[in-house]
């Protein structure tokens, strides 16, 4: 080959070489810009308010049912006021379903609204209730003072107009009913409405409608945590375990996202607060538990063993509503089952009270405090809930 003909070929190969070099550069270059440009696109925010206030919010079914619920409670308490007052299984039946006009109505019409709180029930909370009511309307029948093995009413040690209905094994069920209320509120806006909001489609005016009714059922003023007058059951307790969980302001900020995110289409937004959602109120329950194991603390060091016997009985239901949630949930029920028996493990679906307080064995305030401190241990081991959240819930 001439000299200068290689040199042509040498010299135009070394040009695409350059080119090929350059050509590179300039593609990473442009697709580190673009991967730059995506880094620094801002995460979609829907939320623009700091209240539940939004164009057709209605969750007023719900605040129906939140005060039937209060009137049902109410009248039970009736029984606690001195062991003369009969509360029937039958007048606390036909409250649940809503039969023969059993309210007072005031600022809602309960009687006429075509709501039954028993249809807000799942299946083995139902049952529950029911079997409560038949109880409630036997003890409220004894006419006497309460006492191991005898159904009635005793008063708190330390403030005695504070009455309690007290079961043979000293499980007050006017708190035992609440908080089933509260689980079955919880399982609506678990189990229900986040649930189908999870699956489904793009139906805004639906969408919309589960999670009003979602956040009716929390039992919180629009502009919580703001403002903290007159929770409700489950807004009462977001609250009263908010030091320990920090869940007031996750909550709030889970249902503004969400229902924001509706109206904006952002629908992997809204399933995302879903599951925040129905992840949190799974472990508000467990941490309420840990809460009733502390408030037992302090009636036990105040030598208060009826008022005692209220936080075990309330601690109680928030047990047995682990195993009403039949969705998300961290708890198995081989591990409910072993909480029970932490409070009685001779007959754990039946507790004395008695027993675990100590009243007749005479034991110490260390050693009752160890039974609470194992409940709020197995509690803390399966929800992941350190040392430091332990000891503010």
């Amino acid at each position: 080959m001439h000299p200068h003909s290689q040199a042509f070929t040498n010299n135009y190969k070394f040009e695409m070489k350059k080119i090929s070099i350059y050509s590179l550069v300039l593609l990473v270059t442009v697709i580190c810009f673009s991967c730059s440009k995506e880094s620094m696109a801002p995460v979609p925010v829907y939320a623009d308010s700091a209240t539940y206030d939004y164009a057709n919010v209605d969750y007023t079914p719900q605040l129906e049912l939140i005060a039937m619920a209060d009137q049902l409670v109410a009248k039970i308490n009736t029984a606690n006021a001195n062991p003369n007052v009969v509360v029937t299984a039958l007048t606390l039946t036909n409250m649940f379903n809503n039969t023969g006009s059993p309210f007072n109505d005031s600022a809602y019409n309960l009687n006429g609204s075509g709501l039954a709180l028993a249809n807000y029930f799942p299946a083995a909370a139902k049952t529950d209730m029911l079997n409560y009511f038949d109880s409630i309307g036997v003890y409220s029948q004894t006419g006497v003072g309460a006492s191991e093995g005898v159904a009635g009413v005793d008063s708190s040690s330390q403030s005695h107009s504070k009455k309690y209905l007290l079961s043979p094994t000293g499980v007050f069920y006017s708190q035992v009913v609440k908080k089933t209320i509260m689980g079955a509120f919880a399982y609506q806006i678990g189990n229900v409405y986040l649930a189908d909001s999870l699956n489904s489609t793009m139906d805004t005016v639906k969408l919309k409608h589960y999670w009003d009714a979602a956040f009716g059922f929390f039992g919180v003023p629009v502009n919580f945590p703001a403002s903290v007058s007159g929770l409700k059951y489950l807004g009462s307790y977001a609250n009263q375990v908010n030091a320990g969980l920090h869940c007031n302001t996750s909550i709030m900020n889970a249902f503004l996202e969400g229902r924001a995110a509706i109206s904006n289409s952002g629908i992997a937004t809204m399933k995302a607060q879903a599951n925040i959602l129905i992840h949190t109120f799974d472990s508000l329950d467990a941490a309420a538990i840990v809460q009733e194991m502390h408030e037992t603390n302090a009636n036990i060091e105040a030598g208060d063993a009826v008022a005692a016997y209220g936080t075990l009985s309330e601690s109680l239901g928030f047990v047995r509503n682990l195993k009403y949630n039949t969705g998300a949930r961290v708890i198995t029920d081989a591990q409910i089952q072993q909480l029970l028996e932490l409070y009685d493990n001779t007959n754990p679906d039946n507790p004395n009270l008695y027993n675990f307080v100590g009243v007749n064995a005479g034991l110490t305030i260390g050693q009752i405090e160890a039974k609470t401190s194992a409940i709020a241990q197995l509690i803390g081991t399966i929800y992941g809930f350190n040392s430091t959240e332990l000891a503010n819930l």
